[in-house]
């Protein structure tokens, strides 16, 4: 089974109505400034695994990538133009990686002429740090005075770009009333988004898409469902996952019984508020998760910032077939608002076809001019449904925490 070859007919032939169609959902469901998009593409299928509202590794953008996201962002900033822009960034400040990414991001914004300074929340001090190419970054301690936000120096700027995704909650500096836009929203931190409300709405949207232009929603989407209120360590709603686990991969067995695929299934179990790789283990089986050991249960104990898990979401496994030399690798989409800036891949030496890339000791690399024309069109098509899911995720949970704040 070619999934590139009947996606990519299917797309070419119908790609101005194609086109037509996401204009007229963006109009209704404006993106989000920034997004990243990691894509998993099996023989059989091309799907995403997860959206990033504050993605970092901008720093392995080449060339053309960088150029596209200035071009970008200098259009979805176009009310701002030579004013004044703050990113704040994560707080992981001796992640020399981390803040390679920063300074392309601060350096794309000055070369489309924004005067722009970086800030952290929670600083004690105003801070130097270094990057792994012997550079620095200046990260100011930040004020709210009445709701504006500035740097203690005194930059005070137009518009802030959050770089940072807020997995412990919106912090002190940042709360209230703000005087300034802030790109993405501090609402649609970690701490207020799930993973499983996410793909509840790509599938929805997905099923839309496909049933507009006569594709079968499973060869775009992973399968997925959720548990809440578990706890790996103490053992509770163990059993209700292993069930879980059990009617997922029967779905996904009549899926590979329909299209005569012999690969055996498995399941991710990832942390439903879950970022950077962590709280994630695989299983092929409901016996699986009942026998997992003392080292994947502490796995899945926490996220970032020792934030608990207490619900989890059950994905399809997609072995990728991907590869970066002799390494097994996944794409990553890059997004300004609903504009592809870059393709990127994951690799990992270390890791199967089966396994999550997303670990310690992985790759990234700009893709740009390796990917064929048409495995381009397929993977814009479905990042792009990626980009308006979150999109409309957004627009929920801007509206849900508005009604919130007029309540209080």
């Amino acid at each position: 089974m070619d999934i590139v070859k009947i996606l990519q007919d299917i797309l070419e032939c119908r790609k101005v109505l194609i086109r037509e169609w996401f204009a007229d959902k963006f109009s209704k469901f404006p993106a989000v400034l920034t997004s990243s998009v990691d894509v998993r593409c099996a023989k059989y299928k091309v799907a995403p695994i997860d959206t990033n509202f504050f993605p970092a590794g901008y720093n392995n953008l080449g060339e053309s990538g960088k150029r596209k996201a200035e071009t970008f962002l200098l259009k979805r900033l176009s009310q701002y133009t030579n004013g004044k822009v703050l990113i704040i960034i994560e707080g992981h400040t001796r992640n020399k990686k981390y803040i390679d990414s920063v300074i392309v991001l601060r350096d794309m914004l000055c070369n489309v002429g924004f005067d722009t300074e970086v800030g952290g929340c929670d600083l004690l001090e105003n801070l130097v740090v270094e990057s792994s190419k012997n550079g620095a970054l200046n990260v100011q301690k930040l004020v709210n005075n009445s709701g504006k936000i500035s740097t203690e120096t005194g930059f005070t700027p137009d518009v802030i770009i959050l770089n940072n995704d807020l997995t412990s909650g919106i912090p002190e500096v940042l709360k209230g009333d703000l005087s300034q836009d802030v790109m993405p929203s501090r609402y649609l931190g970690w701490f207020n988004r799930r993973k499983s409300g996410y793909f509840d709405i790509y599938a929805r949207i997905a099923e839309e898409f496909c049933n507009e232009f006569d594709i079968d929603p499973w060869l775009i989407t992973a399968l997925f469902s959720h548990c809440d209120n578990v706890d790996f360590v103490k053992g509770e709603g163990i059993e209700r996952i292993a069930s879980g686990v059990e009617d997922l991969l029967s779905k996904i067995r009549e899926k590979f019984v329909l299209y005569n695929i012999s690969e055996p299934p498995y399941v991710f179990i990832k942390a439903d508020n879950g970022t950077y790789g962590m709280g994630i283990v695989s299983v092929c089986s409901g016996e699986d998760v009942l026998k997992l050991n003392k080292k994947d249960r502490n796995k899945m104990r926490c996220v970032k910032e020792r934030n608990p898990i207490r619900s989890v979401i059950l994905q399809e496994g997609i072995p990728t077939n991907e590869m970066f030399g002799n390494h097994v690798a996944e794409p990553i989409l890059y997004y300004i608002g609903e504009d592809l800036a870059c393709y990127l891949c994951r690799y990992n030496g270390a890791r199967s076809c089966f396994e999550n890339l997303n670990v310690p000791g992985c790759g990234f690399a700009d893709m740009e001019f390796s990917v064929p024309q048409e495995k381009k069109g397929i993977l814009d098509v479905v990042g792009k449904l990626a980009v308006l899911a979150s999109a409309m995720e957004g627009a929920e949970i801007l509206k849900h925490a508005s009604n919130t704040l007029s309540h209080e």
